[in-house]
């Protein structure tokens, strides 16, 4: 397998403003796919976000503690706060240094969709990634196989495939030796920004966030009126 050793750490990145169910289907589901090769996923809240406007985003304690209530009594899953204690942007490439610096024996995933990976050439240091990690991609929208094999030859030509370690997977071999996998599950089609219009204009979000979030953003009701202003109909998730 490629020298991948068991007990790695998977990273789950985004603002989670706020985390909503299909964060947490795919890191429930996420965790099981990965279970051969890594302890768990480590959902990790960003604290600023360089391809995002802040001021719509909630402080970064209140977005971390959201996290950790969805995740209680769920097995395999963690909030990682990391990024909180790192001043400036935060750039992925700087969150999985550190990674690799805390545990250099364990392998290291990233997990992201579809249209974060075919974005990495406008990301910070996106293509060097590999060097760090083994890329996880989730199919999100139009984000099909075919895309992805496309997109992973247009990056770093001279990419192959090679043989799956994950069920139901494909997987390239980069030049310089990175893996990136694609594993085809599920995306919930929950928008971040239309749960935030919804309850801003006090209309029912059950079932679109966990009850833990709801809680959350009823107790801290000033500090979310503060920083979420009203928008237009949004799509984004």
């Amino acid at each position: 397998m490629d020298g991948i050793k068991a007990a790695g750490r998977a990273l789950f990145g985004g603002s989670f403003n706020p985390p909503h169910v299909g964060h947490l289907r795919l890191a429930i589901e996420m965790a099981e796919t990965l279970r051969p090769l890594a302890a768990g996923v480590e959902l990790t809240p960003c604290a600023t976000p360089p391809h995002k406007v802040a001021g719509g985003l909630l402080p970064f304690d209140l977005r971390a503690a959201m996290v950790e209530a969805c995740l209680d009594g769920l097995p395999g899953l963690s909030c990682n706060r990391m990024e909180a204690g790192r001043p400036g942007l935060s750039y992925t490439w700087d969150t999985l240094r550190a990674c690799r610096e805390e545990t250099p024996e364990r392998p290291l995933f990233f997990i992201l969709g579809s249209p974060d990976y075919a974005l990495l050439p406008h990301w910070h240091r996106g293509l060097e990634l590999p060097c760090l990690c083994q890329l996880v991609v989730v199919p999100r929208g139009e984000g099909s196989e075919k895309n992805f094999l496309a997109a992973t030859q247009s990056m770093w030509p001279g990419a192959q495939p090679c043989e799956p370690v994950l069920p139901g997977s494909r997987r390239m071999r980069l030049p310089g030796g990175g893996l990136v996998h694609f594993v085809p599950l599920p995306w919930i089609a929950v928008s971040a920004s239309r749960i935030r219009h919804r309850w801003l204009h006090g209309l029912n979000v059950d079932f679109l966030v966990p009850r833990p979030v709801l809680d959350l953003l009823d107790a801290h009701r000033e500090t979310v009126l503060a920083h979420w202003l009203p928008e237009p109909r949004p799509d984004e998730a």
